[in-house]
């Protein structure tokens, strides 16, 4: 190949290898952009019902087998969750943990990859992928996420296995009630021990 023509084919593959290292790259996982009420089940069977709205998410788990339901109030952009009834018998007690990597509640913050694209709850989503091996996890987590951000499925390395940690089964996009996510006044909340959090709550640990 003449030497122009050489050159002209390297650069001409460098926007193709600019991008791919690019794809590779951590960049900040999107948050949800709208409102939206889902139905969801977790791993160990817990049925979950979800709200979010200005960047914050109510989750209310029904543990398998457990007839109390755990209430968590999420600040998505804080990575912190203000957790409600997960002490049997403490109702006015709420415990504040850390969420993030481990995607423990279905909802990743921070810094993941591109790694793919794939299908949940009948929608297309993007898959990011996460670098934990904090909490449960002993491997990458990898979100499913909606063309608006919404974390459809979750899943991770979980002692060796391949386990799906939270799938949406309903999903409807709809203004949300404010006062979902407001903690009662009635309500003391305690800070956990960094990377603490309720057993109870922890998927596969009902």
């Amino acid at each position: 190949m003449p030497p122009f023509l050489r050159a002209g084919a390297i650069l001409s593959s460098l926007p193709a290898v600019l991008v791919g290292g690019l794809a590779a790259q951590a960049e900040p996982i999107p948050l949800p952009a709208v409102d939206y009420q889902a139905k969801a089940t977790m791993m160990g069977g817990s049925a979950v019902k979800i709200h979010h709205s200005g960047g914050k998410t109510r989750v209310e788990i029904q543990p398998h087998g457990i007839a109390q339901t755990i209430t968590g109030i999420m600040d998505l952009s804080a990575r912190k969750m203000i957790m409600m009834g997960a002490v049997p018998g403490m109702n006015t007690m709420a415990m504040e943990i850390d969420i993030g990597k481990d995607a423990s509640y279905g909802q990743v913050t921070g810094e993941g990859k591109r790694v793919g694209t794939a299908t949940a709850a009948g929608e297309a989503c993007e898959l990011w992928e996460v670098d934990s091996k904090a909490g449960f996890s002993s491997g990458p987590v990898t979100a499913c996420i909606s063309r608006d951000n919404i974390p459809l499925r979750t899943e991770a390395t979980i002692e060796g296995k391949h386990r799906v940690v939270m799938e949406v089964n309903v999903l409807q996009r709809a203004p949300q009630d404010p006062s979902l996510f407001a903690i009662p006044a009635n309500v003391q909340v305690v800070k956990m021990p960094k990377g603490a959090a309720p057993a109870a709550t922890m998927p596969g640990k009902q």
